[in-house]
C-alpha cells in the first residue's frame, strides 16, 4: 500500500499526458489521497491523433516503436499479447497492407490506431494498478468540464451532469482543446476524415500542407481509389474523377522522416562542451551548432556557415518556395539513402532547442527574439512518415493533387462554392496562450456569486507547470505544452511524458492549500 496524503485532484483530460502521469504515480512513495478523472471522450489515453475516428483508415503516426518513451506495458509485450508472438515484428504493418499492396518495412512508423489502442490499454492498466495500491481513481469519460470553481480555498468541478467538490489541486491536460479554432464556416475540420471523404464531389481544396492536411488528403484517396505497387514503385488507381488541392502559404510540405535515434548523440555532443559560454541564441548557434555541422556534415556546412540561426533555419527546410513541393519530397527520399549522414541535420536542430529550452539564457532569448521561427519547427520535427510520402507522390503522378501557393491567403467562404472546403491547418499559435484556459475559470464569491477573471489579472505558467495568477500560487497545473508560454519545441509523446512526469512530482507531495489566490 502506498502512503496517501490529504490532496484530493482532479485531471481535466485523459491523453497521453494523463497516461504518463499516472504512470509516474505508480512509481512514487508518496501519492494524493484521491483522483478524479475527466474525459470527454469515450475512450482514455488516446487524446486527439490517436482515437480511432481520427486515426482511419490507415493513416500514420510518426514514431517507431523505440520512440515511444517507457509506459507500464511496453509495445512489445502488448502486441506480442495482441497479434501473437509469430506476427509481433509485422504487426503494425497489417494495419496499412490490408488496405494498400505496399512495403513500410523502411521506418517501420506505427500506425496511429493500433498506437492509439496500445496507449488505451495501458491506462486502463495503469489505473487498475492504482487501484489496487491503495488510490482512490475514478475515471468519467463524456464528461465534458464547463467550469473550475475556486472557493472557500477549495475547487469545485462542473461538467453537464455534475458538481465534484473538495478538490485540493487541478491538473488541465487538455491538450490543443485549449488552442484558438477559427475557421470558415463551409469548411469542415480535417479530423475526423468521416465527415468528407465520402463526400461525392469533383474537387477538395484542402487549407494547409502539415501532417493533417496530408491525412486529409490520403485519406480522400483512399475512398475513391486504390494504392498498389507498379513498376518503378507506390502508384495510384482512381475510381472516379475527382481533384484534390492542397493550398499552403509557403507551398511546402515538412520533412520526410528523419532518423530520431542520432538525436541523443547529438545532445551528449552539445552537453559535452561545457567550456564554451554562449549569450544568446546567435551565440549558441556559431559556437555549439556549427561546430557539430562542421564535423559530421561538412556539405551542409558550408552553405551555412555565414547564416544566421534563422536564415540557416529556413534554408535547410527549403521554406522559400523556391522548390516544388514533389521535389522536395523525392530528393529527401534519395537523401535517406546519403551514408554521409547529409541527412541528418534535423536530428541536430532538434538537440540544439532542446539545449535552447533547457538553458534559462537561452530560452528567453529565443522568445524575446526568435519567436517568430517557431512555426517552422513543426517543417523540421513532425516528420512524413516514408510511406505517407511515397503515396502522396503517387497522388501527384496520377494527375489527382496539386498544389498553390496563397501567398498568406486564407479560402474564401465565397469561391469554389461547389469543392468540399477541409481545413487542416492544424494548432492555431494564439499570442494569449492561456486566453481558453482562464474562460473555464472562476472565483467563490461571499455572496455565493461567481466572478470571472479580470482583464487586469496577470496569468503565468511557472517552471513547475504550475499556474500562477499575479505571480502567487493556485495549484492548478498546466499540461498542454500548446498553452505553455515558454514551451518552444514542438508537443509529441515525449512532451506528453516529459509534462506528466514532472507535473507527477508536484503532486505526490503533500501540500497544504495556502490563500494564494490575489484578492
Amino acid at each position: 500500500m502506498k502512503k496517501c496524503n490529504q490532496s484530493n485532484i482532479a485531471v481535466i483530460g485523459a491523453g497521453p499526458t494523463t497516461l504518463y502521469f499516472l504512470c509516474a504515480l505508480l512509481e512514487a512513495d508518496d501519492v494524493p489521497q484521491s483522483i478524479v478523472i475527466f474525459e470527454k471522450h469515450a475512450e482514455p489515453g488516446k487524446g486527439t491523433p490517436f482515437r480511432k475516428e481520427n486515426a482511419s483508415p490507415n493513416l500514420l503516426s510518426n514514431l517507431k516503436e523505440n520512440e515511444i518513451p517507457a509506459l507500464n506495458v511496453s509495445f512489445f509485450s502488448w502486441a506480442r499479447d495482441v497479434y501473437g508472438e509469430d506476427s509481433v515484428s509485422t504487426a503494425p504493418n497489417a494495419f496499412i497492407t490490408c488496405a494498400d499492396d505496399s512495403d513500410s518495412s523502411e521506418s517501420q512508423v506505427i500506425p496511429r490506431g493500433v498506437l492509439g489502442e496500445y496507449l488505451s490499454f495501458c491506462f486502463n492498466r495503469v489505473v487498475e494498478s492504482l487501484k489496487e495500491s491503495g488510490l482512490d481513481v475514478t475515471l468519467k469519460t463524456r464528461a465534458t468540464v464547463k467550469s473550475i470553481v475556486l472557493e472557500n480555498h477549495q475547487f469545485s468541478v462542473e461538467t453537464d451532469n455534475e458538481r465534484l467538490s473538495g478538490i485540493t489541486h487541478v491538473v488541465v491536460n487538455m491538450g490543443s482543446d485549449l488552442c484558438a479554432t477559427e475557421k470558415l464556416y463551409d469548411a469542415l475540420w480535417a479530423y475526423p476524415p468521416r465527415y468528407y471523404m465520402h463526400e461525392d464531389k469533383a474537387e477538395f481544396i484542402i487549407d494547409g500542407m502539415s501532417l493533417t492536411a496530408i491525412d486529409a488528403a490520403l485519406s480522400i484517396a483512399r475512398t475513391k481509389g486504390q494504392f498498389y505497387r507498379g513498376a518503378g514503385g507506390i502508384k495510384y488507381r482512381s475510381n472516379q474523377e475527382f481533384k484534390i488541392v492542397m493550398r499552403s502559404r509557403t507551398g511546402v510540405f515538412p520533412k520526410v522522416w528523419y532518423n530520431s535515434d542520432v538525436v541523443a548523440d547529438y545532445k551528449k555532443r552539445l552537453n559535452a562542451d561545457s567550456a564554451i559560454n554562449v549569450s544568446g541564441v546567435e551565440s549558441f548557434f556559431r559556437h555549439k551548432l556549427l561546430p557539430i555541422f562542421k564535423q559530421s556534415m561538412p556539405k551542409i556546412y558550408q552553405q551555412i556557415k555565414n547564416m544566421s540561426f534563422a536564415e540557416s533555419f529556413t534554408f535547410l527546410n527549403q521554406r522559400t518556395g523556391q522548390t516544388h513541393p514533389i521535389l522536395k519530397l523525392k530528393a529527401e527520399l534519395l537523401s535517406l539513402a546519403d551514408t554521409s549522414r547529409q541527412s541528418d541535420w534535423p536530428a541536430v536542430i532538434a538537440a540544439g532547442i532542446d539545449y535552447i529550452q533547457q538553458t534559462p539564457l537561452l530560452l528567453n532569448d529565443f522568445v524575446s527574439n526568435h519567436h517568430d521561427i517557431k512555426s517552422q519547427l513543426s517543417a523540421s520535427f513532425a516528420s512524413i512518415p516514408l510511406e505517407s510520402a511515397n503515396w502522396i507522390i503517387a497522388l501527384y503522378d496520377s494527375g489527382v493533387l496539386s498544389f498553390e501557393k496563397t501567398e498568406g491567403k486564407t479560402l474564401r467562404e465565397d469561391e469554389d462554392a461547389e469543392a468540399v472546403k477541409i481545413d487542416a491547418k492544424g494548432v492555431i499559435e494564439c499570442e494569449d496562450k492561456l486566453a481558453k484556459l482562464r474562460d473555464l475559470l472562476a472565483f467563490g464569491e461571499a455572496s455565493n456569486e461567481r466572478r470571472k477573471c479580470n482583464n487586469s489579472d496577470e496569468w503565468s505558467v511557472a517552471e513547475n507547470h504550475e499556474l500562477l495568477l499575479n505571480g502567487k500560487s493556485t495549484h492548478i497545473y498546466i499540461g498542454s505544452a500548446f498553452v505553455t508560454p515558454w514551451y518552444i519545441n514542438i508537443p509529441g509523446l515525449d512532451t506528453c511524458a516529459e509534462f506528466g512526469k514532472q507535473i507527477a512530482q508536484q503532486c505526490a507531495q503533500a501540500y497544504v492549500y495556502e490563500e494564494a489566490v490575489g484578492e
